[in-house]
């Protein structure tokens, strides 16, 4: 029983961290609403939450490959999740800040970890298994918003549901990954890690191409995730109530799309699924920004998703494989970055939505697409 708990604990554990992270952004026309924020304001918020994730991720994943450091997962998505839970308590700017940049802190702890958890538990078809685990990220942001939606109705005080969900991710961790376990059980584990440890290479100048591939989907993700639900306010003219609806359908079909773009880089291959995903996203963008009405809209979010969230799966593991001696650093970066790089852009894509609009601001998605989609043309499959 505990084997099969401890095979899809990873994606479980993802989602339950991701649910912070996904929420933050829905709470954006709420932050406007209360606090009488500006677009660059409320983009900053999310800077906050990134900025310290994107600088702490590679130093614990390096931590990671070092020592043995499990508890990393449990505290990680329980820094996450009561951060935003006491956003509740806020009574200015500066506190919400403050707390986001706390939710970060926890989502750089929980990261690198879980990824090498990912690897420990699974012997074949490593596409597939980091698709689900990526899955369970993408199913996070989905519900996140969903369940953050909650504060148009009850208020703030709903915010402290993340800190329950908290609590029964803590207690499933214990009861999974605490006790006894078998001989044959730990057996596997030292096997795969030695494995990983003598057999493993690094690829430095692959690697470094393709943190530009994860730069381009990290902020194609986090810009999109700000703006959804302003560009459904403000162009589609629907109520702000509504908005975090359309970011958890955005975040729903994203699940679907990850684990559909894990499992297609098993048979096409990592980088052919990335470049397919870049290729597809260029025009479907187009559409969703200019066409005003709720059909456009959310017609063009589902190959827009696709080009999105297809290559979080194949971007990880290809990471993993470049940096195979380095496997905990590669995560931090793949996985951690992946998603909160682009909130270090997101302020300056407010700052033009301030200036002009959001389509026009919006607009700065498609030469950051392009060099994605050129920069994944040069790299090679990894061995």
């Amino acid at each position: 029983m505990k084997s099969t708990i401890r095979k899809y604990a990873p994606p479980i554990f993802h989602c339950i961290n991701d649910f912070g992270q996904g929420s933050l952004a829905a709470l954006i026309p709420f932050f406007i609403a209360n606090f009488n924020l500006n677009y660059y304001q409320s983009a900053a918020i999310i800077f906050c939450n990134t900025i310290v994730a994107s600088i702490a991720q590679p130093v614990l994943g390096y931590v990671a490959d070092r020592w043995r450091v499990p508890w990393f997962i449990p505290v990680g998505f329980a820094v996450t999740l009561v951060s935003i839970s006491a956003i509740a308590l806020a009574t200015s700017y500066e506190m919400i800040l403050a707390l986001a940049l706390m939710s970060g802190v926890g989502a750089a702890l929980f990261h690198p970890e879980a990824a090498l958890l990912v690897n420990r538990t699974q012997s074949h078809e490593i596409g597939n298994a980091m698709g689900r685990f990526a899955v369970g990220g993408s199913a996070g942001f989905a519900l996140g918003p969903l369940i953050a939606g909650g504060v148009y109705v009850f208020g703030g005080q709903f915010l402290w549901v993340f800190t329950a969900i908290a609590a029964l991710g803590v207690l499933l961790y214990l009861y999974a990954f605490t006790g006894h376990t078998t001989e044959a059980e730990d057996v596997c584990e030292c096997e795969s890690q030695t494995q990983v440890t003598n057999t493993g290479i690094n690829d430095w100048v692959s690697f470094t191409k393709l943190f530009f591939v994860i730069a381009s989907r990290s902020i194609l993700f986090s810009v999109l995730s700000i703006f959804i639900p302003i560009l459904y306010i403000t162009v589609i003219n629907g109520e702000a109530s509504a908005s975090s609806l359309a970011l958890t359908l955005y975040f729903a079909m994203g699940a679907v799309l990850t684990y559909m773009g894990g499992a297609l880089s098993d048979k096409l291959g990592f980088l052919k699924t990335v470049r397919l995903g870049n290729i597809i996203f260029l025009p479907s963008v187009l559409v969703f920004i200019f066409v005003p009405n709720a059909w456009g809209f959310f017609g063009a979010m589902i190959p827009m998703a696709f080009g999105v969230f297809s290559q979080y799966g194949p971007i990880t593991v290809l990471g993993q494989k470049y940096l195979a001696k380095n496997a905990g650093f590669a995560s931090g970066i793949t996985l951690g970055l992946g998603i909160t790089l682009g909130g270090l852009v997101a302020p300056y894509i407010g700052h033009l939505a301030d200036i002009y609009d959001v389509q026009t601001a919006l607009m700065t998605l498609i030469p950051v697409g392009a060099m994605g989609l050129l920069m994944s043309f040069w790299l090679k499959e990894p061995k």
